[in-house]
């Protein structure tokens, strides 16, 4: 994360500290609980090994959703992208999907499967995710010189060598943001859909603690929420760019 923990961030860091301590004082636990009694209740989530149990069920649901949003669109884009027909027909359905809100998708979830303890959550992951992922690829292609392609095959270039030097370098960078942007998607239906539609994982834990107003222990489930996105967003998916980004540039 050396690109995203920098002096600034920390020096904000800790004035945002500051200002919640001295703010948390004036109020009572229920209503604004202060850095200390979260961290506390957060040491308590990790030692009864609630934290690790929970964050294990919301992973294996949001990849699970996120896998088959990503192959779904993936798929969706070239053959959207190569038969005309198809995305005649099909283009407008995701935008219905797209557009709709995810309150929607989850209601119609909880009619369809229950308060099922994985269906639910991997439903509205797949569905909110997959238009994003289908979008920013369709565009990727869409960005692709054609003339370059025309001019290879001119020159009668093999088809893997068009494929590694003009169509990969064409798609990636829009791959790689539509992978950041629907797993930032994923991971917050995720949480919002075991919230309203399931007996576990962190979104049931931080329905758990809304009901029986712990207070300290939802401000505990959400830093773990921030910190496990801050880690993906900015060492996992940085790598990830920088990869694709040297990769560019040596081609």
């Amino acid at each position: 994360m050396k690109n995203f923990i920098t002096k600034p961030f920390w020096i904000f860091l800790l004035l945002f500290l500051l200002f919640w301590n001295q703010l948390a004082a004036h109020f009572n636990t229920l209503i604004l609980p202060s850095p200390a009694e979260t961290l506390a209740e957060l040491n308590s989530i990790i030692k009864n090994g609630v934290l690790v149990k929970s964050l294990f069920i919301t992973l294996k649901r949001t990849f699970i959703g996120y896998l088959a949003a990503v192959i779904t669109g993936f798929v969706l884009a070239v053959a959207l992208k190569k038969f005309i027909f198809l995305r005649r027909a099909l283009r407008p359905f995701i935008t219905i999907i797209q557009a709709a809100p995810p309150v929607v998708w989850i209601a119609l979830a909880v009619v369809w499967f229950g308060v099922a303890e994985d269906l639910t959550p991997i439903f509205l992951i797949f569905i909110v995710s997959m238009p994003v992922i289908f979008v920013n690829i369709f565009q990727g292609i869409d960005s692709i010189d054609y003339g370059l392609i025309e001019m290879a095959e001119a020159y009668s270039t093999p088809k893997y060598k068009i494929f590694r030097d003009i169509y990969l370098p064409g798609i990636l960078p829009s791959t790689v943001s539509a992978l950041s942007i629907a797993f930032s998607f994923a991971w917050k239906s995720s949480v919002f859909a075991e919230f309203i539609g399931s007996s576990s994982g962190i979104g049931y834990q931080i329905s758990m603690a809304n009901s029986n107003l712990e207070t300290a222990e939802l401000f505990a489930w959400t830093a773990v929420l921030v910190v496990f996105m801050l880690f993906v967003e900015y060492y996992l998916l940085e790598r990830l760019k920088q990869k694709v980004s040297r990769w560019r540039y040596e081609k």
